[in-house]
């Protein structure tokens, strides 16, 4: 059946929180498509004075090549440049280097020749990460550490070893293997090269993954993931393998476009409790998907950004009926935008509106998680997921900074990647609003949130530390009044 365009009643039931969405997106258009950087750039009574910029030197990238870190910097040497706008492209090449996530730190040296035109010679230098990371992984197999913490249970632990080579060879290659065990199980490969021509404008990524599960949610039931779990066996069996081409013609601009090979097997019981837990009652589907990503990211620091903008859009499609034991015909499109405000040294504004609509005649229930996942959620809902066919969520966050970003030496570590940190905290308010679109809702299920407007409010301290790690300790209040302190570990917007 031909995929249908929205519905008008799907229309009338979510038109406030998609009006929105797209007031925010267009009063904000005119950012999109600026290749400039984030930071802005002070003026000055000598906007009509230049530089030339000098020799370019870099200074402890043991590893990493000269050609990627060029490939992040504003400026090559030679260039004449405005004298009002250098600071600025001085300041935007440090956090384009920092948020390669190769280094930890990156210092600038500037020193002036005077002459008819300044020459003004540059040197960066470099605290590299340590970039080989044979990881135990110890982590829980709830969707998030306040859901497991209700229940406490050690036995839902899935344990391994991770191998990341994030930079290997000093070119920026991603090398991971992934051995997990315990509650969830998986092996994986995967290896991502993003610079495969001489411009460093096309990349080329490859990955296999194999899992298995002895539970897997097979519906929601009053807001929360059911679960069947059938003792000594396994739920559920899946193997991926894909390939994808990225394409990075600026350094702000992202394209992606990965093609997915999908087999799975699941219990026969599954089907029987749910059956749109899949689109026919087939219990070893197999499919082939096939998904584009534009990101537009000029967030001064992608792991906790307090200035700049972000954009991306998602369009996939699972399902081609190639494979005639799949009936799969699932098209999916997301999107979101994020803009972060500067009001002064402490005060920070940070927004996100995000979308996403699945035009589909059927919808298999594994595929239609919208709310209770990683960053789309409502702070104060942390108990509950929320699916459903059609999905909008926006966020405020105000903060204020307490502590400055703060370098400390530990002289007990020998190695500089790790004895040299830094620390950032700040205070907030959030509110985070959302609405989910389910024309099939009177499922028996009971769940009430799809459908209905939903908000959460609260306050919180962030923490913010080396190796970009964010630690998030937040007070919510949600419309049902429900309230309590809530761990998270991922930047708030």
């Amino acid at each position: 059946m031909t995929l249908l365009i929205l519905q008008t009643y799907c229309f009338r039931k979510i038109r406030l929180v998609f009006t929105l969405f797209y007031l925010l997106l267009f009063s904000f258009s005119g950012v999109l498509g600026q290749e400039l950087p984030a930071t802005e750039f002070s003026e000055s009574n000598d906007a009509d004075q230049k530089i030339i910029v000098g020799q370019i030197r870099f200074e402890k990238n043991k590893t990493t090549r000269s050609g990627i870190i060029y490939r992040e910097l504003l400026f090559n040497p030679g260039d004449t440049l405005n004298a009002d706008v250098w600071e600025g492209l001085l300041e935007q090449s440090r956090l384009n280097l920092l948020n390669t996530s190769l280094f930890n730190f990156v210092d600038i040296e500037t020193s002036r020749t005077e002459g008819e035109l300044p020459v003004v010679d540059v040197v960066f230098s470099f605290v590299e990460r340590w970039y080989l990371w044979p990881v135990p992984v110890v982590e829980l197999a709830d969707r998030n550490f306040n859901e497991w913490w209700r229940t406490r249970d050690f036995s839902r632990i899935n344990y391994g070893l991770v191998l990341n080579h994030k930079n290997f060879r000093g070119r920026k290659e991603l090398l991971q293997a992934v051995m997990i065990g315990g509650y969830n199980q998986s092996l994986g490969i995967a290896y991502s090269k993003p610079n495969i021509n001489r411009a460093q404008t096309i990349g080329l990524g490859f990955g296999a993954t194999y899992s298995r599960r002895h539970e897997v949610a097979y519906a929601t039931k009053n807001d929360e993931l059911a679960y069947y779990d059938d003792p000594g066996r396994f739920s559920f069996k899946g193997f991926d393998i894909n390939t994808s081409l990225l394409y990075r013609p600026l350094i702000h601009h992202r394209h992606i476009l990965t093609l997915q090979y999908s087999q799975y097997i699941f219990s026969d019981t599954i089907n029987k409790l749910n059956p749109h837990y899949f689109i026919s009652s087939n219990s070893k589907p197999n499919f082939l998907s096939l998904i584009y990503e534009f990101r537009s990211d000029y967030r001064n620091l992608k792991y906790y950004p307090t200035a700049g903008h972000y954009f991306d859009l998602k369009i996939s499609k699972q399902g081609f009926g190639f494979f005639q034991n799949s009936k799969l015909n699932v098209f999916d499109i997301a999107s979101a935008f994020k803009k972060y405000f500067t009001f002064s040294d402490r005060w920070y504004l940070l927004t996100g509106v995000s979308v996403k609509l699945s035009l589909a005649d059927r919808q298999p229930y594994f595929m239609s998680s919208s709310l209770g996942y990683k960053y789309d959620f409502i702070r104060g809902y942390e108990y509950y997921v929320v699916d459903g066919r059609h999905t909008a969520l926006t966020k405020l966050n105000l903060k204020y900074r307490i502590l400055e970003p703060t370098i400390i030496h530990l002289p007990f570590i020998p190695t500089e990647k790790f004895s040299k940190l830094h620390l950032s905290l700040y205070l907030g308010m959030h509110s985070d609003m959302g609405y989910v679109y389910e024309p099939n809702n009177n499922n028996g299920f009971n769940n009430k949130l799809p459908n209905s407007f939903l908000w959460g409010n609260g306050f919180g301290l962030d923490v913010v530390t080396y190796y970009d790690q964010v630690m998030r300790i937040e007070y919510s209040i949600n419309r049902k009044g429900e309230h309590g302190v809530f761990l998270h570990f991922l930047a708030p917007i």
